[in-house]
């Protein structure tokens, strides 16, 4: 059997090779792989497999199984290659026995040292000849097709770090082989991609000067001897110095590497033109990160301008023209300016440059014609030639752009009257637009909307400022960084050069600074950067703004922020605002334009982590805590009355306890809109609930967090969701201790019951419900008591305490009787079924079930009358009579149909009827 992971995940047995099955089993391979000839323990495959703590019970099982069928597909039935590691007779451990030349990531080290040898023997083409089979070997990402575990993302981490270090040592065999020419373009994507890296850039500076380029090869060490002063404050090691004085003197010993293969003596570098146009643009980031997807637009975009004399028939073709917006710190600025240098050779009459200050702090927008004057001027244009009127100086610069090949960035732009003007002629010309707002009237622009970086970019930005042995020595750190940062490239950049000019510190240390939400935004601070001045130039654009709904909308900004949730709904936001619809649509649709929201439907909105942290500290200075909490309680009124009204669509049948909520609902006119609402609502409400549980938080915002968690208590155990269950419950018991109030306690400990019954946590099931009946019984609460004692005898069956859970019940059904409650007599007579059935007493049992049966139907109770025919069913198979069972769970399928009922009862009713089925040797009836 061989192996591969320089790529996807492949094994080969004969002559072709195969990719694996599911997903976990390609996880399971691939972490045994990368402890190959090691045992791994049971409980570390666990976690890597569903992550730490959280395995599901039936997790062990499962791992046996993808054992054994893992073993099926190597073809070791006897366990030799995939061996089990014992103690006495259980399994704690399983070891995966590879041969390195059936691995490829051992071959491929292999190879690697290998070569290194021939190096160490001043044997270069040998050197080179392992070292390129090595990397031949690589088909793309390591584990590129399975799903992340912490040791196979350190193992890619690792094998991705071989790799460079492979690829320098194939470049220093080739310079030593005298093939400097042919590694010169390798040597240059390389330095970029891995700016710090030293040894890199020592080999492009050498390569540059052997290829008759001094001037180039100084100019290289000059850019890192600048970016490390400005990124690390260092300098370069003593080496690299060393290597760029004898490179300044010119010293010819540099030249004595063997002639390349073809012995041609290398042709002295050509003289550089000068250059024809201005050549503005700043210099491009060191640490651009990603934008792969954007950087490939611009490029294909900008491709089809450049040429002058391209397609002007019929009418001729526009400038190519593309509009990059974004919120601020996001890194529209760095992206243009990428793009720009990455192209500038497409355009060889010029690239202008200009930051209109459309959000500066401190700086009025640049008008046009300001502009126009510098660009004419960097034209060639004298300064008493240009036109005073902004009109005739624009007309003045397309004739000149006109049969050029110019590109011109506008950064930072204000408005689409600002920009126009500034845009050249003709179809060799191109511009890029960088602006807050979507400059969407700007006719013929290709528009690029960008947003925060997605986690891996983001570590990598990290990696590219601080340093990535710094970054990948603690890369849980790391990640939590980038998720503080909400991925918005200027926090990551102030976050990094923050840990690089503090080597000292690890990246623990930041982050315990900004898991601080209320300084957060003041740690984001370095030099003269800094996140919230970036975010006050847009808001301080409302704040003075002089349009109509501008005040709508800065106050919307400020108010959002008291709600805590992923994102918010037009109807949560009109009630958190007072105001009508239409009008809240507005000041929510004016802060998307203004990049200060984000909304991919026009009915729900999200505002940034860092955002919503300026904008709590706004609305605390400007709005009173009075009017904070107001607008709070209006949220959660609208989430709870909303939430208490789906669920009572969901299940008009069930007499469920609850306190009505005056607020504003959102409309809900049926089951499925009830059922859509809490399902697309539910992040938020969970958090709305956990907000109310604040300490600080008054009364009034609390009582509104245990309404909403008692809703959600008959939306989450139908659909089994048993950890959000247990968090609502926990939060509820909080409120309620804290408001000294021992019904709601009483209702979340029975809530909490539900959570921990989810879980087959039947114990601490049974402590819930044992110290919820104390306080119903302090109460005098029947109704809750003969809830509680129902749901007790339920767990004590399930924990077979069978006699126990008679007595319970037999209490249970004659304080129901005594009380004339029919209903809880329908479940408590279903508990006392079950009992005796555990007891062996299946006639009992019998007459129970089909006493809950009659009386569930008289009274409506659509759950107990499946649940009734269910244990009929199940007691009739038990006893042999197979046709009597499936005829009671025949009955039993179509109540699962029916809107109110639980859906997982409809799969263990179908798992109930194999046994008949099979018995009988018949198949069950259809499944709609």
């Amino acid at each position: 059997m061989r192996y591969r992971v320089l790529g996807p995940l492949e094994l080969r047995k004969g002559e072709e090779w195969a990719s694996l099955g599911p997903a976990k089993w390609r996880m399971l391979l691939a972490v045994l792989l990368c402890h190959a000839n090691q045992t791994v323990s049971t409980e570390r495959l666990l976690d890597e497999l569903w992550g730490e703590g959280r395995a599901p019970q039936s997790a062990t099982k499962l791992l046996q199984t993808y054992v054994s069928r893992l073993r099926q597909t190597l073809g070791d039935e006897s366990g030799r290659t995939l061996v089990t590691e014992k103690q006495g007779y259980k399994a704690h451990g399983y070891r995966l026995s590879v041969e390195a030349a059936e691995f490829d990531a051992h071959r491929f080290e292999q190879l690697v040292e290998e070569g290194r040898r021939c190096l160490d023997r001043e044997a270069p083409e040998a050197a080179a000849e392992r070292l390129r089979e090595a990397l031949a070997m690589w088909r793309g990402a390591p584990f590129a097709d399975v799903p992340p575990t912490p040791a196979v993302a350190a193992e890619a981490t690792r094998l991705q770090e071989c790799r460079v270090r492979a690829v320098d040592a194939r470049i220093e065999a080739d310079l030593r082989c005298g093939r400097h020419t042919a590694v010169l373009g390798e040597l240059e994507a390389l330095t970029a991609e891995h700016p710090f890296r030293e040894e890199l850039r020592g080999r492009l500076m050498l390569a540059l000067y052997r290829s008759g380029r001094q001037a180039d090869a100084l100019a290289a060490y000059r850019d890192l001897r600048r970016l490390l002063s400005e990124e690390l404050g260092v300098e370069p090691t003593p080496p690299l110095r060393r290597l760029h004085e004898r490179i300044l003197n010119a010293d010819a010993s540099l030249l004595t590497a063997p002639a390349p293969q073809e012995d041609r003596p290398v042709p002295a570098a050509p003289p550089r033109k000068a250059p024809r146009g201005p050549r503005q643009l700043p210099p491009a980031s060191p640490a651009f990160t990603g934008r792969h997807g954007e950087v490939a637009v611009i490029e294909a975009l900008l491709h089809a301008g450049g040429d002058p004399e391209a397609d002007e028939g019929a009418g001729g073709r526009s400038v190519m023209l593309a509009a990059i917006d974004g919120t601020g710190g996001v890194g529209k600025s760095a992206l243009a300016i990428h793009a720009g240098h990455q192209l500038a050779d497409r355009f060889p009459d010029g690239q202008l440059y200009v930051d209109l200050y459309g959000a500066t702090a401190g700086q009025s927008a640049l008008e046009p014609g300001e502009v126009l004057g510098r660009f004419l001027r960097a034209l060639g244009v004298d300064g008493s030639n240009v036109p005073s009127d902004p009109d005739e100086a624009s007309a003045q610069f397309r004739s000149l752009a006109a049969g050029r090949r110019l590109l011109v960035i506008l950064d930072n732009a204000k408005s689409v009257d600002q920009v126009r003007p500034l845009i050249p002629a003709g179809p060799g010309c191109a511009a890029l637009v960088t602006s807050r707002e979507m400059l969407t009237t700007l006719e013929g622009a290709t528009h690029l909307h960008l947003d925060v970086l997605p986690q891996d970019q983001a570590v990598a930005l990290l990696e590219r400022v601080v340093g990535a042995e710094r970054v990948r020595a603690e890369p849980a750190e790391a990640e939590q960084i980038t998720r503080l940062c909400g991925g918005l490239p200027l926090a990551l950049r102030i976050a990094g050069a923050r840990l690089a000019a503090r080597p000292a510190w690890p990246l623990r240390t930041l982050v315990t600074k900004l898991t601080d939400a209320r300084g957060r935004l003041d740690e984001l601070r370095f030099g003269d950067l800094a996140v919230r001045i970036s975010f006050q130039v847009s808001y301080e654009g409302f704040r003075l703004g002089r349009r109509s709904d501008d005040a709508d909308a800065v106050r919307a900004f400020r108010l959002l922020s008291v709600v805590h949730g992923h994102d918010v709904s037009l109807p949560v936001a009109a009630a958190l605002l007072d105001l009508p619809a239409d009008r809240t649509e507005n000041a929510l649709e004016r802060l998307v334009d203004a990049q200060l929201l984000e909304s991919r439907d026009s009915v729900r909105y999200h505002m940034h982590d860092l955002l919503r942290l300026f904008a709590l500290e706004q609305a605390e200075q400007e709005e009173s805590e009075a009017e904070r909490t107001a607008a709070l309680e209006r949220a959660l009124s609208c989430y709870a009355a909303t939430a208490q009204q789906a669920v009572t669509l969901l299940d008009p049948l069930r007499p469920w306890p609850r306190h009505p909520v005056a607020g504003p609902a959102v409309p809900l006119t049926g089951h499925d809109e009830a059922e859509g609402w809490l399902r697309s609502e539910l992040p938020n409400l969970l958090a709305a609930v956990a907000h109310a549980a604040e300490p600080a938080q008054p009364e009034a915002i609390a009582r509104l967090g245990l309404a909403l968690a008692r809703a959600l208590q008959w939306f989450l155990f139908p659909r089994a969701h048993a950890q959000d269950l247990q968090a609502v419950n926990e939060l509820a018991i909080e409120i309620a201790r804290r408001l000294d109030d021992l019904e709601s306690e009483a209702w979340a400990l029975d809530g909490l019951s539900a959570a921990y019954w989810l879980q087959h946590s039947y114990d601490e099931v049974r402590v819930c419900l044992e110290s919820a009946l104390e306080l119903w019984r302090a109460l005098g609460h029947v109704a809750g008591e003969l809830r509680s004692l129902c749901n007790l005898a339920d767990a004590l069956c399930e924990l077979s305490l069978f006699e126990e859970a008679i007595m319970v019940q037999e209490r249970q059904l004659a304080l129901a009787r005594a009380a004339g409650d029919l209903p809880a007599e329908v479940i408590g007579l279903g508990n006392l079924g079950r009992a005796h059935r555990g007891l062996g007493r299946p006639e009992d049992a019998l007459t129970c079930f089909k006493e809950s049966l009659e009386y569930a139907r008289r009274t409506g109770n659509i759950h107990h009358e499946g649940f009734a025919l269910y244990e009929i069913g199940i007691t009739y198979m038990e006893q042999g009579r197979f046709d009597e069972g499936r005829a009671h769970m025949d009955q039993a399928l179509p109540v699962w149909k029916r809107r109110g009922t639980y859906e997982s009862w409809r799969g263990h009713t179908w798992s109930g009827l194999f046994p008949a089925c099979m018995t009988l040797q018949i198949g069950p009836g259809p499944r709609e």
